[in-house]
């Protein structure tokens, strides 16, 4: 019995993976144009991802996230590829700052797919809807 539930518990944690740095709206709002420094942003959100260094000296930084959860009935032996997907969803949030390194402005990007696998390609149940995308 122990080792089923070990079994079904390894199973359940290879279905997600998470990676790099969640940013909330919740954060962004605190941030104020041309007052909150580069410095502050990161001792409060941490390394971003990436750290561009522009031609006119500005600086632009950001932090991706990304997670992905595999479809339950993807498990399902035999038919777990017929029927089975993943679901994911991203955020990128990028930072602008000026020569001094105040805070110019930034964006937030948010996007969700879905991949269905064999019969269940187009389908959703409860799921992002109409993804993955089937032509008409």
């Amino acid at each position: 019995m122990k080792r089923m539930i070990a079994a079904l518990a390894t199973i359940a944690m290879m279905g997600c993976v998470a990676m790099g740095t969640q940013v909330q709206e919740k954060q962004l709002s605190k941030l104020e144009k041309g007052k909150t420094t580069m410095q502050e942003v990161v001792a409060s959100l941490g390394q971003p991802s990436t750290n561009t260094y522009n031609s006119d000296g500005t600086r632009t930084i950001a932090y991706m996230y990304m997670e992905a959860q595999t479809r339950p009935e993807t498990f399902i032996p035999f038919i777990g590829g017929l029927i089975g997907g993943a679901d994911s969803r991203s955020n990128v949030v990028t930072l602008r700052f000026d020569k001094n390194g105040t805070l110019l402005d930034y964006s937030s990007l948010t996007s969700s797919m879905g991949t269905g696998m064999g019969i269940s390609s187009g389908t959703t149940f409860d799921r992002i809807e109409d993804q993955p995308k089937q032509a008409k």
